[in-house]
């Protein structure tokens, strides 16, 4: 546990390689947070917005016996080294990532701006690199992190396993721990993006279902733009489908509006209709998601058979 604190002992760590240590941070409201109990949360006093609030270091019950004075004393400098952070907010800042048997372990600290202590509950972080490139995803319990109080950051440790990594022979040297929840953008395998409402909207098994799905689509030749069925079911609204778009081309393609039909295994129309895009960006060489639902209205065959489906672009 904290090796990387091991070239301090016996110095004061300088400005320079507190900051050499520090990742970019990932800031979550903390009413978007998952709670570890279903106690409402406290609403928060405002406290200078403006310029943010100091955390100072906290450390849980188990680090405290661990860590002797050096090692406090060096995290403790590290915590005082964050920027301030905005009131209501909470932040995972990367400190250290270093290899474990069972995949990589990396330390970050969790940080509480917050008037009130906050104790969390389980959370789908991510390791990034690059631009946003999603390196691996996991899950994890941050009840046993214990209670954050109040306007403090609590050093903890986390171990990803090397099961969940999408790639390898990665140099992980521009890295990011993040929560999934406070991502605008997650880069997928084969440039696949997932944008904030995605990322917010979709379960943690379509998220795997489109993960699985890039890592066995072919890359996209030069230029080649094309549109891959991902999922089709009934829901309270109707039928809802979910189609990949895939721009292999130097240009962002933008769709404002688009026709699609419906096909079943029997080859029988299932619905029809024309889509208001507003405008879909999908920019070069990434590919994006996106749903289509039919309402009832436009369904013509009750009882499909979806062990085989298609979505076509009628001919004028």
């Amino acid at each position: 546990m904290l090796s990387f604190l091991k070239n301090w002992l016996g110095k004061t760590p300088t400005q320079d390689e507190v900051k050499e240590q520090l990742k970019e941070e990932s800031i979550l409201s903390v009413d978007e947070a998952p709670s570890a109990t279903d106690e409402p949360k406290q609403e928060q006093t405002a406290k200078n917005t403006v310029q943010g609030v100091a955390t100072t270091l906290s450390l849980h019950e188990s680090w405290e016996k661990k860590l002797g004075t050096q090692e406090k004393y060096a995290l403790s400098f590290m915590a005082q080294e964050l920027p301030p952070l905005e009131e209501g907010n909470l932040s995972l800042a990367g400190i250290s990532m270093i290899p474990h048997e069972e995949g990589i372990e990396v330390t970050a600290f969790l940080r509480n701006g917050t008037n009130s202590p906050i104790n969390l509950g389980k959370m789908t972080l991510l390791i990034l690199f690059g631009d946003q490139e999603l390196f691996t995803r996991q899950s994890f319990d941050l009840s046993e992190v214990g209670e954050i109080p109040p306007y403090s950051a609590r050093p903890w440790t986390f171990v990803f396993n090397r099961e969940h990594f999408l790639q390898v022979e990665v140099l992980l040297i521009n890295w990011k721990i993040a929560f999934e929840l406070a991502q605008k953008k997650v880069v997928l395998p084969q440039q696949l993006e997932l944008e904030e409402s995605w990322i917010k909207a979709l379960t943690d098994e379509q998220k795997n279902n489109l993960i699985e799905l890039a890592k066995k689509l072919p890359p996209l030749q030069h230029g080649e733009v094309n549109v891959q069925s991902v999922s089709v079911g009934k829901a309270e609204d109707g039928l809802r489908v979910m189609l990949l778009f895939r721009n292999g081309s130097d240009q962002s393609l933008s769709i404002e509006r688009l026709p699609l039909t419906l096909y079943d295994a029997a080859g029988d129309k299932v619905a029809e209709g024309v889509f208001e895009l507003g405008g879909l960006v999908v920019n070069a060489n990434t590919s994006k998601p996106w749903l289509f639902i039919y309402p009832q209205e436009s369904i013509l065959k009750q009882e499909p058979d979806f062990t085989r489906w298609k979505v076509s672009v009628p001919q004028a």
